[in-house]
């Protein structure tokens, strides 16, 4: 990391926020944004060829065209002489999803379905631009200092293509096997667009009970519980049978089967936390009356959440 060089192209160096196998993730301020931001620094030494000649490009290009509120913003990309892609990135103060769950534990089911709801607004505007995220996972989502969540790391994006009027399937493993849906662990083609929704449910039992729900290591075991369709709810915490459906909708190892965004979007479970808001809506409107349990536990959940440890808050990492 070149400090200089970072402040010739408007960055002043703040802090670090992490490491991974790519290089590093810092803060700094940005005298064009005009506030602290997230640098993520990855160093050409510190990459495989395949990454550095096929999926940086990639990254690199898509990045910058992505709006969403949902979406991890990309400021600015610069390069030095000596190798390294400097990305000027939004930052999150509150940290990713796997950090929160690690220490404060599952989610409240009225915020886990909030969330879930941005994670699925944010993940349908990439699959309306024919763009594959390929590695959904607790890791990849940010949290803001308003406890809204944001979609970063396209690291292992990828952008459709067509021939005849039919997708071209993908045969690049990519992501982390415990997020994985099954057709990618047995080394299937692959319709990309349906791998992550299978992932987003990964993400949804996560957040619920703070675990995978096929805990396993072993990917050929984990194919099998797969398989079987056969889905684990421990009763701790205790979660509604709406969202239960969903999870076993999202996990279903027939691809043909399995939910759609859209679908979620119409279900009972994110309807209900549609509902609740206009309820909220309507409640704050009043002179009298208590407060809405809701707005009480997404205020808890974002004050505790910036007592949570400072690790890793950048727009991205590996």
């Amino acid at each position: 990391m070149d400090k200089v060089f970072m402040e010739r192209h408007g960055c002043t160096f703040q802090s670090h926020l992490g490491e991974g196998g790519f290089g590093k993730v810092v803060k700094a301020y940005s005298t064009y944004v005009k506030k602290s931001v997230a640098v993520k620094i990855i160093s050409f030494k510190k990459i495989t060829l395949t990454y550095k000649e096929k999926f940086l490009p990639h990254e690199r290009q898509l990045i910058r065209s992505l709006i969403h509120p949902n979406i991890i913003r990309t400021y600015d990309i610069f390069e030095s002489r000596m190798g390294t892609v400097y990305m000027v990135m939004e930052l999150c103060e509150k940290g990713d999803l796997s950090q929160y769950i690690a220490v404060r534990g599952a989610v409240p089911e009225t915020s886990s379905c909030r969330l879930f709801k941005q994670l699925c607004r944010g993940v349908q505007y990439l699959h309306d631009r024919d763009v594959a995220h390929r590695d959904l996972k607790c890791e990849n989502l940010l949290l803001d200092l308003h406890f809204d969540l944001k979609v970063c790391d396209f690291g292992f994006s990828k952008t459709l293509t067509y021939e005849a009027g039919q997708m071209v399937l993908s045969e690049t493993y990519c992501g982390t096997s415990s997020y994985a849906a099954p057709e990618l662990l047995r080394n299937c083609p692959y319709n990309p667009k349906v791998s992550d929704v299978w992932s987003m449910g990964v993400v949804l039992y996560m957040m619920l009970y703070a675990s995978r729900p096929f805990n396993t290591s072993n990917n050929r075991r984990m194919v099998k519980m797969q398989m079987k369709h056969n889905i684990n709810f421990p009763n701790v915490p205790p979660v509604s049978c709406e969202v239960k459906e969903l999870i076993r909708s999202i996990l279903h190892p027939a691809v043909e089967q399995r939910t759609t965004i859209s679908s979620i979007l119409k279900s009972s479970w994110i309807l209900q936390e549609a509902s609740d808001e206009v309820s909220t809506s309507n409640a704050g409107s009043r002179e009298t009356g208590a407060p809405d349990e809701k707005v009480k536990e997404d205020e808890q959940l974002s004050e505790s959440s910036s007592d949570a440890e400072e690790g890793p808050s950048a727009a991205a990492r590996k």
